[in-house]
């Protein structure tokens, strides 16, 4: 029996081809989240290349063959419970709540950040000017499921922009 070496992404569900001389990624090549044993329950199943036919009488019996001592070697994330309560807490103070867009559970806002000197903004030839000031900010927000870091516009810098395009869209 030929052994394989492909393994599923616990964070985007993407299947992951590797090459056997190279050896087993350490990150997911699609999202780039660690593939380790980080809140990671790895399973080995194994295929009989035998057909399986299922009598009546199998199905009505309800043969189960797994018992509580299957399951001893895994061991629960602990404090899983009190961790997804914080972030509860977290998430009902805060105004906007925007969805992670690789395992979509609800990101929390850690704070603010103002673009440095080295930001360039691009001017638009239709605008005449751009659309956001060099001196913008953003709001930060990190996923509490598989740490995706994501910005958004400030409010403030949002509704200057609506305003910029609005005045130009009514020429």
């Amino acid at each position: 029996m030929s052994q394989s070496h492909d393994q599923i992404c616990p964070w985007c569900q993407t299947e992951i081809v590797w090459d056997p001389e190279i050896g087993p990624e350490e990150s997911c090549p699609h999202c780039f989240n660690e593939l380790g044993d980080y809140r990671s329950l790895n399973l080995k199943v194994e295929q009989e290349e035998q057909d399986s036919v299922l009598d009546e009488e199998d199905v009505e019996d309800g043969d189960d063959d797994i018992n509580d001592n299957d399951f001893e070697d895994y061991e629960e994330f602990d404090g899983i419970d009190d961790y997804e309560e914080g972030v509860q807490r977290v998430l009902d103070t805060q105004e906007d709540t925007p969805e992670c867009p690789v395992c979509h559970s609800f990101m929390l806002l850690t704070g603010t950040r103002t673009m440095a000197l080295g930001f360039v903004p691009v001017v638009p030839s239709a605008l005449k000017e751009p659309l956001v000031k060099a001196a913008h900010s953003t709001k930060v927000f990190v996923c509490p499921s598989c740490f995706k870091v994501e910005q958004i516009l400030s409010e403030e810098d949002r509704l200057a922009m609506i305003e910029l395009l609005k005045q130009h869209g009514s020429q």
